[in-house]
């Protein structure tokens, strides 16, 4: 396909602006959707700067270098054999202190659910943007329908969202009720409560193996995730972008969540910053993506990393992710255990709440520089 003329990326920016002011939800969204919807030239908000645009193909095989993330089976955990089961133990941190990322396959979540999540994702989706504006997400929340927008950002993602909690309120039957008001709504919500219950009860598992990992004892941070812990999940799509490479699916970004789980069909997309690359994550359908969120890399004390990542898009295909977050409550205060502070490596950051650092979390990008981070850090007389 030709290219077609672009704007700068500066007056994208001030297009952008106009967007992102506007506080009618409704007009904010159909400009979305009928940008998504355009098949030959990509809108001028939508173009990325130069060195920020990914690449989906890499020198030789595109997905060359995927096999950097590890690949945990953890159906080892059962096993009698201490040394067997100690092995994805010391996997799963050996990863999450290099990475930050890394992958489970015998997770024990049912396929068949997987399956039936995904295609409930793909029928809201495809629901008229005036039933998805039913749940459209008002500036400055979180949960609901509509773009994924930052404070401060400087081209629009080619993506739409959807947002849902199912702790410590679900929204999920309130959404369900309005979107599919004219069907059954018990459907869409039975089966969105029955996966994300599935993944809550892995990412649990998880965070035991990860903690253990540390040399604690596995159930040192599960306070975090008893009463009034947060559980979400956001639907992603991708749709098929006419430049794809001038456009971005989701900017570089950390989580600032405790872990996420992610589930991505089999078109490819999601990349990781590795050693100054951009690595893409070939999909498997039997297999869960999982990364360290901010908070996780604050308990650990730096040991984890919370790593950078993004969405690329491409030209032909549309692409769904199920990404799923696990979070303490709001006023819980988030701090190292002493075990992992020595001489050796000391503090690095303050105690804080969550409230407190989510407060901050899409104010301040790690992308531009740390500041998120630079802001808990532990001040030193």
């Amino acid at each position: 396909m030709a290219a077609h003329p672009i704007s700068s990326h500066s007056h994208n920016a001030a297009d952008l602006a106009a967007v992102l002011t506007n506080t009618n939800t409704t007009l904010r969204n159909a400009s979305l959707l009928s940008a998504l919807a355009l098949v030959q030239q990509l809108p001028a908000m939508f173009v990325e700067a130069e060195d920020q645009r990914p690449v989906l193909e890499m020198d030789g095989d595109p997905l060359a270098f995927s096999h950097l993330i590890p690949i945990v089976d953890m159906s080892l955990l059962k096993s009698s054999d201490p040394a067997v089961r100690a092995s994805p133990v010391a996997d799963i941190a050996a990863a999450c202190e290099k990475f930050g990322f890394f992958q489970v396959v015998n997770h024990g979540v049912d396929e068949s659910l997987i399956r039936r999540c995904e295609t409930e994702a793909h029928t809201m989706f495809e629901l008229p943007l005036d039933v998805k504006e039913r749940v459209h997400r008002p500036p400055g929340t979180s949960f609901g329908y509509g773009a994924n927008t930052w404070v401060n950002q400087t081209v629009m993602h080619w993506a739409e969202s959807f947002h849902m909690q199912l702790h410590p309120k679900s929204n999920i039957r309130e959404f369900s009720g309005k979107l599919f008001a004219e069907s059954d709504p018990t459907k869409f919500s039975s089966t969105v409560e029955e996966y994300m219950g599935q993944i809550e009860k892995l990412a649990r598992q998880l965070l035991e193996l990860l903690t253990e990992g540390l040399g604690l004892e596995p159930t040192t941070f599960n306070h975090y995730v008893e009463n009034e812990r947060m559980m979400s999940m956001r639907f992603n799509l991708y749709p098929p972008c006419p430049q794809p490479e001038l456009a971005i699916g989701l900017r570089a970004h950390t989580d600032p969540h405790l872990l996420t789980i992610l589930h991505q069909d089999e078109v490819a997309g999601l990349q990781v910053h590795i050693d100054e690359k951009w690595i893409t994550v070939k999909p498997r359908p039997d297999c869960f993506v999982v990364n360290v969120g901010d908070l996780f890399q604050v308990l650990s004390n730096t040991r984890y990393k919370s790593v950078l990542h993004r969405a690329a898009v491409n030209g032909t295909s549309k692409r769904l992710s199920l990404a799923c977050f696990l979070n303490p409550p709001l006023s819980a205060t988030v701090e190292a255990p002493p075990e992992l502070i020595t001489a050796e490596r000391p503090q690095v950051y303050r105690p804080f709440t969550w409230g407190e650092y989510l407060s901050n979390a899409y104010k301040f990008h790690p992308a531009m520089g740390g500041e998120r981070h630079e802001r808990f850090f532990l001040e030193r007389s």
